[in-house]
Parts: structure tokens; sequence; C-alpha cells
């Protein structure tokens, strides 16, 4: 189980926790922003047509541009983390032809393993993907601008998600790959077992007079509000997400001392494999985090990233690792 719950600490650090890069690898890896961006009618998921349709096929990105695939793609291209993982459990391998860098990076992806079997697993640069002569390039809002504009001007078959605010919005996502490449059944699977699969979590939980407050927090101090993928897997795994409770939307900054104030049962965090206790402990040096109900009861949540982070069907595993930390480690 990828979840750790700190206990209280004896000791507080006054050690400086600087962490500007890891928050600039944790917006990339999962496409998110630390404040809410206004959509706009380009940015609502796409639709697609239900049921098996021939190809030629037609489908609009979140950038409102028309993608028109004559033939079901056989040189694809991902990215995202996100649609690397989601193309590796749903494509064939032989019709993968190049994942993004992160995709056999072992702190963030789930698909190590399957990502080693592709030929030409890195990208670097559009220059390198064009020479791979694809019918089909999955980028993301996150993706840099730079590239995708280079793509489009060689008139590459570009196809741009920017959706990942729910879980709904990943199954809409899993759907679009499945139609864009033809894969659409083994889409349909998927979005099936994941249903199954919180469904099963769901019926774990255990039935409570209130529902378990929880708060995500950093480091940095930015908090996740409604209109996010960690306030969606709040919902899931029977909790309140205290900083959508308090009006919040998107990604923001607050001030720790909010933290005594909303007084959450949680706070939640994410890090890398074998780095929880270091996460914890770089939390509990602020005072605020240290003598809140959450931080002297020892109840600090830290998350796997890969599971923290995903944008994938693996979100799955984070409403898990929740659930879990929530209830199992309860005290």
């Amino acid at each position: 189980m990828s979840v750790s719950v700190s206990q209280p600490p004896n000791k507080r650090s006054s050690a400086l926790y600087i962490a500007a890069i890891i928050t600039v690898l944790v917006l990339v890896v999962a496409g998110i922003e630390l404040t809410r961006r206004l959509k706009t009618p380009a940015d609502a998921p796409t639709k697609v047509p239900g049921g098996a349709q021939p190809f030629p096929r037609e489908l609009r990105d979140a950038g409102g541009e028309l993608l028109a695939l004559q033939r079901e793609p056989q040189r694809i291209v991902s990215q995202t983390l996100g649609t690397d993982e989601i193309l590796l459990a749903i494509c064939p391998q032989e019709r993968i032809i190049a994942l993004s860098y992160l995709a056999e990076d072992g702190n963030y992806s789930n698909v190590v393993e399957q990502a080693r079997r592709i030929p030409n697993r890195p990208t670097q640069g559009p220059e390198q993907i064009l020479q791979f002569k694809p019918d089909l390039i999955f980028v993301a809002s996150y993706s840099r601008s730079e590239t995708i504009d280079l793509l489009k001007t060689s008139k590459a078959p570009v196809f741009r998600f920017a959706n990942f605010n729910s879980i709904e919005d990943i199954k809409s996502n899993i759907r679009t790959v499945g139609y864009a490449t033809g894969t659409d059944s083994a889409a349909e699977i998927l979005i099936r077992q994941m249903d199954e699969d919180l469904a099963a979590l769901r019926a774990r939980i255990p039935k409570r007079e209130s529902p378990v407050r929880v708060m995500s927090y950093d480091r940095l101090g930015y908090v996740a509000g409604a209109n996010t993928i960690f306030d969606d897997v709040a919902r899931a795994a029977g909790a309140v997400n205290v900083s959508a409770e308090q009006g919040i939307k998107g990604f923001t900054k607050i001030n720790s001392e909010k933290i005594i104030e909303w007084n959450p049962d949680f706070l939640i965090a994410g890090a890398n494999r074998g780095k929880e206790k270091l996460a914890q402990s770089r939390l509990l040096e602020d005072a605020a985090v240290a003598s809140s109900k959450a931080g002297r009861a020892g109840r600090i949540i830290v998350i796997d990233n890969r599971h923290f982070l995903t944008v994938s069907q693996y979100v799955v595993r984070f409403v898990e690792d929740m659930a879990n930390g929530l209830y199992e480690n309860r005290k």
C-alpha cells in the first residue's frame, strides 16, 4: 500500500524546505494549475459518438481544433504521462511508437515496465517526434507550447487534452483515446473496471454520522479546492474537502494558520516512494501544521506520487490510498 501516516513529532526542526523545483515538476506531471483557469467553450470535454464507428473519424480537441483521422492510427506518439498510461492499457503496443519522457520515471509512472518495451520510448522535442512519421500525437494543455506549435506548423496530427479535474474527466479522456485509436471496446472495458473498483471501495467505507474532513497541503502552502481531482477523489473516498468547503476553487496558496482555523481531521500530501517520512517531517516543521488537530494527532497522510498526481485510470489507486489512510489507520 502506498500510504504513510505520520506520528506526532518529538522535535521541530527549523530547517527551511525549498521545494520550488519539485513543485514545477508536480505541475508538469499532474497537468494542473495553481490558480483556477476559467474554462472556455474550447476547453469543454471532447464528446465522442457512442458505439463503434468506422473510420474516417473526426473529433475536436480541447483547443477547439478538428482532427480528421482517415484510418485507424498505426504510429501513435504520446507526449503526456496520462495518455502513456491509458494507451498502454487499451492499445496494442506495436501501434505505439513513442512515449513521454516520464513513462519510465518510477517516481511518477505506473507503467514503467510496459514503457520499457516500447522501442522509441522517450522523445526529445518535436524534431525527433516528426522523424517517427506519426499518424496521431497526444499532447496536453500542460505540454510545452513551443512543442505543440512546431508540431502543428508541420501539419502533424495533434490532439490536445485539457480536462483533468474529476474522475469523470479521466473517463472521458479514456473514451476519447479509445475513439481516436479505434480501441473503443478496450476503453469501455477499462472504464467499467474503474467503476467496479470504485464501487467496491465505497462499499468498504464505514458509515458515519459526519464525514471525515480532509485537506491537501504542500510545504509551499498550496491547497486544492473545488474543481480539482483532489476534491473529486476526496468525495469518492467518503470525505469532505475542507478547502472546497471554505470556498476555494482550483489551487490556491494559503497562510498555514488557516489549517488551525479550518481544523481538518487529516492533512494529505504526495511524495515520491521512500520519501514519505521526510515529507511528513518537513510539513511538521511549520508550527501551524504541528499544532493543528491533524498534526498533533499524527494524521498526516502521504500518498505515493504515482497515484497522487495521476490523471489516468490509476486515479482509482489514489481513492484507495486515501480511503486506507483515513479509515484503516485512524486513531
